[in-house]
């Protein structure tokens, strides 16, 4: 089976990405979710120093290329599991759904899959791009969530939509990013190839990810089932934080393709 048929693959054309929040933009998204945060213990000001990690907003050349139009399933994991054995994802541990997003897998365990993909199909699959991902989640028009302008919980299972749990990645098959992919927001947060840094001449943000990974860590896009819509927006820039509702990080696939 071609690879772009095996892993449902929607081809983006190449374009300048709007990459990031103005300041403006970063008001605006205090002022909108500062009060529903998770945690009564996430302070306005925290939440802005978060949020900061998005400024200044700059643009980005792209590539022409592929992104696969759902995260990996456990379906999927399950077979890579097989041909190569490993640890079971927590989501199959627990027995989820084939068609749920694949969860609790570690960065180097996505990049397993990965190499085992690229493998198997001889296609030069990887992880996106932090600015791969956002191009493919704003689309042309540039939303500030990967479903539109403004917040909707029947979009995306965030906290907000109250599943406590995945859902199968089709699901909101009727709120697609403009360019088709689908379960951008919510679900399952998704690994990406590149490393925190500031955008430009933006300031390095040691927050509490800093305090528990370091200064270097892979970043995180779209949130999930467990964490609120701020993290749904298509500007969010998260990493692997340790603590229990953080756990539910999955991937999707991602393919260069000629010019």
């Amino acid at each position: 089976m071609d690879v772009m048929d095996r892993y449902e693959m929607v081809t983006l054309p190449a374009g300048t990405a709007r990459v990031g929040s103005t300041d403006d933009e970063v008001e605006r998204c205090v002022r909108d979710w500062a009060h529903r945060l998770v945690s009564a213990a996430y302070t306005v000001e925290k939440f802005r120093t978060w949020i900061r990690k998005e400024s200044p907003r700059w643009e980005a050349p792209v590539a022409r290329f592929a992104l696969s139009r759902y995260p990996v399933t456990n379906a999927r994991y399950a077979e890579f599991l097989a041909a190569r054995g490993g640890r079971a994802s927590e989501s199959i541990a627990r027995g989820e759904g084939a068609a749920h997003p694949v969860w609790g897998v570690r960065v180097e365990e996505a990049e397993g899959f990965v190499a085992w993909a690229r493998e198997v199909s001889g296609a030069a699959l990887r992880l996106p791009t932090e600015v791969e991902w956002e191009y493919a989640a704003r689309g042309p028009d540039g939303w500030e969530y990967p479903f539109g302008e403004d917040f909707d919980a029947r979009c995306c299972n965030t906290r907000e939509a109250g599943r406590d749990g995945t859902c199968p990645v089709d699901a909101h098959d009727h709120a697609p990013s403009a360019w088709g992919v689908r379960d951008l927001a919510g679900n399952v947060e998704e690994w990406t190839a590149s490393d925190y840094a500031p955008y430009g001449a933006g300031a390095f943000v040691a927050d509490d990810l800093v305090d528990a990974l370091g200064e270097r860590y892979r970043v995180l896009r779209g949130g999930s089932f467990a964490l609120g819509g701020d993290l749904a927006r298509s500007a969010r820039r998260h990493g692997p934080h340790p603590g229990a509702q953080f756990r539910f990080t999955g991937f999707r696939l991602a393919l260069t393709l000629p010019s």
